[in-house]
């Protein structure tokens, strides 16, 4: 998924870098996104089921399946929608009066949902992101005659750039 494009991101950048170069630079602050949030699209997830609750890793705005098995090996069997409840988001609790009743989540539980994100945000993030990449002179210090310059550490920049992504909605960490 292209979160922006090289048209979007010239609305807020000024460069004379091409399209090509630019849409590079868009793909990888895409990258340093999703290796914070995770896929912003559909995303798939392997569970251990076995209790009454599990857990999606992110906020969840729509389940495409839920299918489970007891043993690898088995065939999953996909479940309905009044098998399952979502509750806060995250939590997904297994009911046993629906039309494939069970206490209890099987052992290997597969889920296909899309996450909930916050897109304004993420689109900001990617234009600093960007406007970090365009202005990175891939030096500490320059100096023009008289003018010496000292340029931002750009991994602590990409860091701080990441920070609004983090909130307890998709209890995400950075390091």
């Amino acid at each position: 998924m292209t979160i922006l494009s090289a048209t979007q991101l010239r609305e807020h950048i000024e460069t004379d870098l091409g399209d090509t170069a630019l849409d590079r630079l868009a793909a990888a602050a895409e990258s340093l996104i999703e290796a914070v949030i995770g896929p912003v699209a559909a995303r798939t997830e392997t569970l251990r089921g076995g209790g009454k609750t599990i857990y999606a890793t992110a906020a969840v705005t729509s389940v495409t399946s839920i299918k489970e098995r007891d043993f690898v090996e088995d065939a999953q069997v996909t479940l309905s929608s009044d098998d399952w409840r979502l509750e806060g988001g995250f939590r997904f609790i297994r009911l046993n009066n629906g039309t494939n009743a069970r206490e209890f989540w099987a052992n290997h539980v597969e889920f296909i949902y899309t996450p909930e994100v916050d897109t304004g945000m993420i689109q900001a993030v990617q234009i600093n992101l960007v406007k970090l990449d365009v202005n990175y002179q891939g030096a500490r210090r320059e100096k023009f005659g008289d003018v010496e310059f000292t340029h931002e550490d750009l991994d602590k920049a990409q860091k701080s750039a990441l920070l609004p992504l983090r909130n307890s909605r998709n209890r995400m960490f950075i390091r």
